[in-house]
């Protein structure tokens, strides 16, 4: 978003799935997941705060492909974000989300924190397709349903040549 905002002309088109958006005020929701997660990691519970991010991350009718798949990955993150010597402070620069030119897919999931479906709903040139099935992670979900998405709004929305 940030290269769409600062350098229009440089971006044909978007695909956005779940996005977060610098400056977005955090949920009552996503503030106390955000504080779970912390107090499972400070007791030293990598295994409890990876369930909880695999449930949080997922719809319900994921398979188990998928959660194993989110459980590897969270708790590898865990793990190297504990084995830093210190913490980092994300990089956060201003978007003027109205400089925004290109098409946009931006997908959002049913299951997912309405924090995530609000910033979709925000962005300008935007398809927002809201996913009755999904979670915050619709490709690990069903992978094939949204590559046809994809390649459909690609088709329908950029020109080729």
């Amino acid at each position: 978003m940030e290269i769409a905002a600062r350098w229009p002309d440089r971006v044909s088109a978007m695909a956005l799935f779940c996005s977060a958006l610098p400056g977005h005020e955090p949920s009552a929701e996503l503030r106390v997941l955000g504080e779970r997660e912390e107090a499972l990691l400070e007791a030293g519970d990598i295994v409890g705060a990876t369930e909880l991010m695999v449930e949080t991350w997922l719809g319900p009718d994921a398979d188990e492909t998928a959660r194993e798949a989110v459980r590897q990955m969270q708790r590898h993150a865990f793990e190297l974000q504990l084995a830093a010597a210190e913490e980092f402070e994300p990089i956060e620069a201003e978007i003027d989300l109205a400089a925004i030119k290109a098409p946009c897919l931006a997908l959002s999931g049913a299951h997912d924190l309405a924090d995530f479906r609000q910033i979709a709903a925000r962005l300008p040139n935007a398809d927002h397709v809201e996913l009755s099935w999904a979670g915050h992670l619709p490709s690990l979900e069903r992978p094939s349903a949204v590559t046809d998405l994809l390649i459909g709004f690609l088709k329908e929305r950029v020109p080729v040549g």
